[in-house]
């Protein structure tokens, strides 16, 4: 055990100050202007932007949440999770978000906030999207944390205890975002990705040869634990569920304020289209190593109940592989975990700097860094004190945020094709599916047929959008701003960021 304990320390902190260094060399290269911290200069090549999509959007929920149910459920949290969602991902992917990056680059947009507060000249609907994004964000910052501090403990014995643990990766992380910036999140994201993808597919490998060979571990998941292999009657794979998760995730990703963003720092847009085909099959991939190293668990260490599953991976990883892998299994977590905070922490303080204080308070472009590292520190320290709580399960902590973040979708995707859509319809839409989903998950008040909140959610809001926009009066000189623009760029097709020259909006 000690010997474990410190090739753990060793490699975690040689890990760190890997981190700690690109952080440090990309403070070098980025200077206080806005444009260049918040968005690299809109300069994402295609590998990096892969690179950075999936990094942000494997967290502790790959590690610890997807992994702890499939334990429970079986292989079919992968079609659960990655099903059709994987086809519909690169779908949105292709036709909504270069639609944004095209706008973005045409006015100098930096926020998702920003770009939809422009197309209707509003304020108000700024502030909407900002509070949407913050109130939803947060908790899956706080997963990251939550998902650093159970690995230090467990790999440590407990020498360095779960506050602790959660400590280190939230001041690592903030250091280089703060200093870095996006050119920062988007070296680091590269090489963690390298790195979790590395330590999945040999835990797969070397775990499959302790237990006998792939066969020999679905035979004994064929006489132990047979409901894991097939769909039955499990109420977590019905008609509705399966239909709920598949519209989760074909809608999530988009919303996500830190994807976003990266859409927006892209290069051009014709890496944007080759990375919505190769971010869902980077996805799927890592998906389902993380899915069979859950399912595996069931036989290889079973008994386990509840949020205890969430640890399956850490506990193979102990039980059946040698102490060189927990040193890789612990910097795959902090990768996993560091690669979405980091991604999150930027894209808020953006958000915050950009839709709050520019537009009410009117600083100058040079404070701009200043009070977007300022937020940095605020929003680490909320969520870590909120970490401490540990208030529930990843899984389920992580199912509140991605379900707060898609209720903005029915506006997004109107915005970028309805010319009737007005500012009073927005607004109603925001509102209604922002306050729709604490509803559904801390209450009973509502009934929801079977399905999980998500798809309420996205019904009712998008009705009243559709219903308050035909009673108030049309605006299409609002959307024609955007749409005509759109227009002229789908006739033109241009490849390159070149046909479309930047105007900073004002």
């Amino acid at each position: 055990m000690e010997s474990r304990v410190a090739v753990v320390f060793i490699v975690s902190m040689i890990y760190m100050l890997i981190i700690i260094g690109i952080g440090w060399f990309s403070q070098k290269k980025t200077t206080n202007n806005g444009e260049d911290y918040f968005l690299a200069n809109r300069s994402i090549s295609s590998f990096y932007l892969f690179c950075s999509i999936i990094g942000a959007n494997l967290s502790a929920f790959v590690m610890m949440g997807m992994p702890g149910q499939a334990y429970h459920n079986g292989f079919g949290m992968y079609g659960l999770i990655m099903g059709a969602g994987s086809f519909m991902i690169a779908f949105t992917t292709y036709y909504f978000g270069v639609r944004i990056w095209i706008l973005g680059k045409k006015f100098g947009y930096s926020t998702p906030s920003e770009l939809f507060g422009d197309r209707f000249q509003s304020k108000s609907i700024s502030l909407i999207l900002f509070s949407i994004f913050a109130i939803y964000t947060t908790p899956y910052i706080v997963t990251g944390q939550i998902g650093a501090g159970a690995g230090f403990e467990m790999f440590t014995g407990g020498l360095i205890p779960y506050w602790l643990g959660s400590l280190i990766i939230t001041c690592v992380v903030g250091y280089y975002v703060w200093g870095g910036g996006m050119r920062g999140t988007i070296l680091t994201n590269t090489l963690q990705v390298l790195i979790f993808t590395v330590f999945l597919l040999l835990a797969v490998i070397m775990i499959a040869n302790k237990g006998g060979g792939f066969s020999g571990i679905t035979e004994k998941l064929l006489q132990e634990q047979p409901h894991l292999l097939q769909r039955g009657n499990n109420s977590v794979f019905s008609g509705q569920i399966w239909f709920s998760q598949w519209l989760l995730f074909s809608l999530v990703v988009l919303s996500f304020p830190h994807v976003f963003v990266r859409i927006l720092a892209s290069k051009n847009s014709k890496g944007l289209r080759q990375n919505s085909i190769a971010y869902p099959l980077g996805m799927s991939f890592i998906y389902i190593l993380a899915v069979t190293l859950g399912v595996w668990g069931a036989v290889m260490i079973p008994g386990l109940e509840g949020s205890a599953s969430d640890n399956i991976i850490f506990m193979l990883t102990f039980e059946y592989l040698p102490i060189w892998m927990s040193g890789l299994a612990l910097a795959g977590l902090f990768a996993m975990v560091m690669s979405t905070m980091d991604a999150q922490l930027l894209t808020m303080s953006n958000l915050f700097t950009t839709d709050i204080v520019k537009k009410f308070f009117k600083i100058k472009e040079e404070k701009t860094v200043f009070y977007g590292r300022l937020f940095v520190v605020i929003l680490l320290c909320i969520s870590y004190i909120v970490s401490l709580i540990r208030p529930a399960s990843v899984f389920e902590i992580a199912n509140l945020s991605f379900t707060g973040t898609a209720s903005v979708m029915p506006v997004i995707i109107a915005s970028l094709y309805w010319r009737r859509l007005t500012k009073v319809g927005a607004i109603f839409s925001l509102v209604i599916g922002g306050f729709l989903v604490p509803i559904y998950f801390f209450t009973n008040w509502l009934p929801s047929f079977g399905f999980l909140p998500i798809v309420p959610v996205i019904f009712v809001s998008t009705v009243v959008l559709i219903v308050v926009s035909l009673l108030t009066k049309q605006e299409f000189e609002k959307a024609d701003k955007h749409l005509d623009v759109l227009k002229k760029y789908y006739k033109k097709r241009p490849n390159s960021q070149e046909d479309i020259p930047t105007k900073k909006v004002q």
